[in-house]
């Protein structure tokens, strides 16, 4: 079987569903990271097509070939929500973990400049409910520049201070490893540096550079996430 046949198996295979059955891989004795791995890849062949993954990509989806046809063809798996996504679920993850750090660190009257930046994160995907396959996940790599300006932001025109105990990023993520998802990555991985700011304010602050965060993190999502690009 030559190379454009084997394509065209595999694309008709992922076409005749008009969502993933992920859910259906699981039983069959797939780990998690590879039905995240399975359903970013099966939305990036819905957008962009199979010719454009990686070999390795292809010889992965080939693999999910021999097992879905074995699926019951009648049921189809509902679209995960924003909030069900990998991406979604991450920044929840570190978002419980850093108020948890802050009941222990923080006084009352001052906030997290990391709880803000998180928070306003997860409202915009709520709002904008972008796809989050590989196409925006991988764009979302480059929010970690918009991050680092605005906790600098937040230390020149907020009179933010950085706490002298510091989140450790890493750890709270090596924590989970073991019983979650493997293949999440530190929220710091681009930028360690970030890893050694923990700015706070004051609750008089928070509302006025909430709203700059929400502006600056709103225009990243708007100008560089595809499926929004497609949408708009």
């Amino acid at each position: 079987m030559n190379f454009n046949v084997k394509i065209g198996k595999i694309l008709n295979l992922l076409n005749k569903e008009s969502s993933h059955r992920s859910h259906e891989l699981k039983p069959l004795g797939w780990n998690q990271e590879d039905i995240t791995r399975y359903e970013e890849l099966w939305e990036y062949c819905q957008r962009w097509g199979l010719i454009n993954l990686e070999r390795e990509d292809r010889q992965f989806l080939k693999k999910a070939e021999k097992l879905i046809p074995k699926l019951n063809p009648k049921k189809h798996s509902v679209k995960k929500s924003i909030e069900e996504k990998s991406y979604y679920l991450w920044l929840c993850f570190y978002l419980e973990e850093i108020r948890s750090f802050n009941k222990k660190h923080l006084e009352k009257d001052k906030e997290s400049v990391w709880l803000i930046l998180l928070e306003e994160e997860l409202k915009l995907l709520k709002e904008h409910k972008p796809v989050m396959g590989l196409p925006d996940t991988i764009k979302s790599k480059n929010l970690y520049k918009v991050r680092k300006l605005l906790l600098e932001k937040a230390l020149k025109n907020f009179n933010a201070l950085n706490n002298e105990d510091l989140f450790d990023f890493d750890k709270v993520l090596l924590s989970i490893k073991e019983t979650k998802n493997k293949s999440w990555k530190s929220l710091i991985e681009n930028d360690s540096e970030s890893g050694e700011l923990y700015p706070i304010i004051e609750k008089s602050f928070v509302d006025d550079f909430r709203e700059d965060v929400n502006k600056e993190i709103n225009a990243f999502m708007i100008e560089n996430y595809p499926s929004l690009k497609e949408s708009l």
